[in-house]
């Protein structure tokens, strides 16, 4: 689902220059989860992108863009050495709302502190090709952690992901596997309880289609 909408309105996706991709996996505190995690990376290049836009609209008094389809021309700016083209699409995807409705609303550019925060003890690596358990748990949980953070139950914004607990492992994978999913299913799910809290206010979420 995310591929076909974002060919809609990527049209620049792989024209970022290799000085541009680097920057973010040299990014202080935040480049360890940039290269463990293409859905991570991904979301760090989306929500710079919305964060832009939708402070380019906020201060031309534009009107808030609630679709998916309504951005063009954004720079995707993938490579194959970040891992995975769906998950980093999934991961722009995620970054795009968030960080759009962020830049709109007139709130802090946090998507470097928020994943500096979820990158705590992971050590620096050049690939995410070698982590797809950590990825796949990263996507489920930030999924699960966005749907959590905007429910009325939850009180707060920030969640230690030390303390998030994680079940859904498909056991017939081995052990280290298992390890690997629920160290991204955490951290992943603390990135997207932030954002559901942050945009759950009526009617500020964007839709992918309606």
């Amino acid at each position: 689902m995310a591929r076909l909408l974002l060919t809609l309105f990527l049209v620049a996706g792989v024209a970022a220059t290799a000085t541009a991709q680097d920057l973010h996996l040299r990014e202080s505190g935040s480049a360890a989860v940039l290269s463990h995690s293409a859905f991570a990376h991904g979301y760090r290049h989306g929500y710079e992108e919305g964060y832009h836009v939708g402070n380019a609209d906020a201060s031309l008094g534009s009107s808030q863009r609630h679709q998916i389809k309504d951005f063009h021309g954004l720079k995707l700016g993938y490579s194959s050495q970040f891992g995975p083209r769906n998950l980093f699409e999934h991961g722009f995807t995620s970054g795009l709302k968030a960080g759009y409705l962020d830049g709109y609303s007139g709130r802090l550019f946090r998507a470097v502190d928020t994943l500096r925060s979820v990158s705590a003890s992971l050590e620096d690596t050049q690939s995410a090709s070698g982590f797809t358990h950590f990825d796949e748990g990263f996507l489920s949980g930030y999924n699960e952690g966005f749907d959590r953070g905007g429910s009325d139950q939850s009180s707060t914004a920030q969640v230690d992901f030390h303390f998030v607990g994680c079940t859904n492992f498909q056991k017939q994978h081995n052990l280290s596997g298992e390890n690997s999913y629920c160290e991204g299913y955490r951290r992943g799910f603390a990135l997207g309880h932030a954002d559901g809290f942050l945009l759950r206010p009526e009617g500020g979420r964007l839709e992918a289609s309606k």
